[in-house]
């Protein structure tokens, strides 16, 4: 008779200083294991019960899907028991292996794997992608759950056909198709579909790189405008504009960059920080229209503690998963608070935070500055090739540039 147990595997560490759990088989007294596809820190795991403790953020998540995977590698022992007695425990692990490789796993299980495992090593904000990515697969299949074996060529043209028949727009529409496959080349690295499955062999993505967006954006006169207009000290509009104006100063950060800045990120006059999208390190000089904002929350913050520069987050927000709620939430008034004051500036455009970061670009292109100091943002196919273009100029001359905004 062989057993089955859940361990942590503290002999290997990973990258981020978990281990990973694995299925420990035992047959004459000769241990295999078998990777469960997830991994948890020692400080959250329980010895004596071979789980993760109830404080992990993703307690429930994760005891569900080591039930499951721990009832299918049972129900695989005992097949093989009722067949012969004299298997040996390698067997087994090739077998449950096997088994994954087959295809024959179930997608909505595999998503929430991967939902569960994004979430546990941060990226709350992918794992919402993949949450939505599955969800538009349930209407899909009128909640039928279904395996890998059934994604074919056919089933990706018709879960296609499906988004354009209730008037989806094709950047969603990419999105789901671009998070799918995704989802199909982990299953590959889980060797839960062979290598050789490829049902996106023939499927073009090329419809949806030819989109192009229309960006708002707004004149530096409507900036002006914006900046000009008195607004009550201490108000949640003043706090909104603060962080538009902040955006639109400081290279178009974005909103959840912003959210994230505490005051060491200020250094000699410089704004210094890892854009948490892309993980790139950004260097600049602080204009003096953001510093002006700087020393309004330095002043404000003096007595109270907070690391953060505004007030989006605190030290209350410990977790990943509080902070992506946080800024959810705030992001939505933030958004509804510009609305307000492009009424009360007379700015004839609705405008958001996500505006501050085109308006940037825009102004910068037709202040003369070239493609290749500054490429306009919005005219890539990707976020990343602008980043290339800025990374290979000198902190100094991006400085320069970017003064052309005032």
């Amino acid at each position: 008779m062989s057993s089955i147990k859940i361990q942590l595997y503290t002999s290997k560490t990973l990258k981020n200083g978990e281990h990973p759990i694995m299925l420990r088989i035992i047959k004459d007294r000769r241990p295999k294991y078998v990777s469960m596809g997830i991994s948890c820190s020692k400080e959250l795991w329980d010895d004596t019960n071979n789980l993760p403790k109830r404080k992990h953020p993703l307690y429930k998540e994760i005891i569900m899907m080591l039930e499951k995977k721990r009832s299918d590698a049972l129900k695989t022992v005992y097949a093989m028991e009722t067949k012969d007695d004299g298997y040996s425990s390698e067997e087994v692990q090739k077998k449950i292996i096997k088994k994954k490789r087959s295809g024959s796993a179930s997608v909505f299980n595999y998503f929430d794997e991967t939902i569960t495992r994004l979430k546990n090593t941060g990226r709350v904000g992918y794992a919402e992608v993949f949450t939505n990515t599955k969800n538009s697969l349930k209407t899909f299949r009128k909640n039928r759950d279904f395996l890998f074996t059934d994604i074919t060529y056919s089933f990706l043209v018709h879960y296609e056909e499906s988004f354009l028949e209730r008037g989806v727009q094709l950047n969603s529409i990419f999105v789901f198709m671009r998070t799918f496959k995704t989802l199909i080349n982990n299953a590959k690295k889980d060797e839960i579909v062979s290598e050789s499955f490829n049902p996106f062999k023939d499927f073009s993505f090329s419809k949806y790189r030819r989109i192009k967006t229309k960006k708002r954006t707004i004149s530096k006169d409507d900036i002006k405008k914006i900046e000009a207009k008195k607004l009550e000290s201490g108000s949640s509009l003043l706090h909104s504009r603060n962080i538009f104006l902040f955006s639109y100063y400081c290279r178009g950060i974005t909103f959840i960059d912003i959210a994230n800045l505490k005051w060491s990120n200020i250094q000699n006059n410089r704004l210094i920080y890892t854009r948490k999208k892309t993980n790139e390190l950004f260097n600049m000089a602080i204009l003096e229209p953001a510093q002006k904002i700087l020393k309004f929350y330095k002043s404000k913050n003096k007595d109270n503690g907070n690391p953060y520069i505004f007030p989006i987050l605190n030290e209350t927000h410990d977790t990943d998963s509080s902070k992506d709620n946080r800024i959810k939430k705030i992001i939505t008034r933030t958004n509804k608070d510009l609305k307000a004051i492009a009424k009360l500036a007379e700015v004839n455009e609705h405008i958001t935070t996500y505006v501050a970061r085109h308006t940037y670009a825009t102004v910068l292109k037709k202040s003369g500055i070239s493609t290749s100091l500054i490429s306009e943002m919005m005219g890539h196919d990707s976020e990343k090739t602008t980043q290339i273009y800025l990374d290979s100029f000198e902190n100094s001359v991006l400085d320069e540039a970017n003064k052309s905004i005032l």
